[in-house]
């Protein structure tokens, strides 16, 4: 995992992994939601831990699996976090398209 990891982007950009940027999703998440980072931080954990074992395979991954994973976790624990994330998610897709 980790430096070797790469993630494919949607329109075929290559980035490495970067598991903060994943944490800060959920977090934002969780605050979107209404709760607070600490309300729901053992959540949050094993969400990210459980991507993470996915990623230990090691090789490429599409972005859009890792959110697949994501939302798989999310609602089965905190579906309102797993809403709001979609909720997000959307949002930042559509001003993608605007550029």
């Amino acid at each position: 995992m980790g430096d070797l990891t790469k993630v494919i982007k949607r329109k075929g950009f290559i980035e490495s992994y970067k598991p903060d940027k994943i944490k800060g999703s959920l977090q934002k998440a969780a605050i979107d939601a209404g709760y607070s980072v600490e309300e729901k931080e053992d959540i949050i954990n094993e969400v990210f831990a459980n991507i993470n074992k996915k990623l230990d395979k090691g090789g490429d991954i599409k972005s859009d699996t890792i959110r697949a994973c994501l939302l798989t976790e999310l609602d089965k624990c905190e579906p309102y976090m797993a809403k709001s994330w979609r909720s997000f998610d959307k949002k930042i897709q559509a001003s993608l398209e605007i550029h």
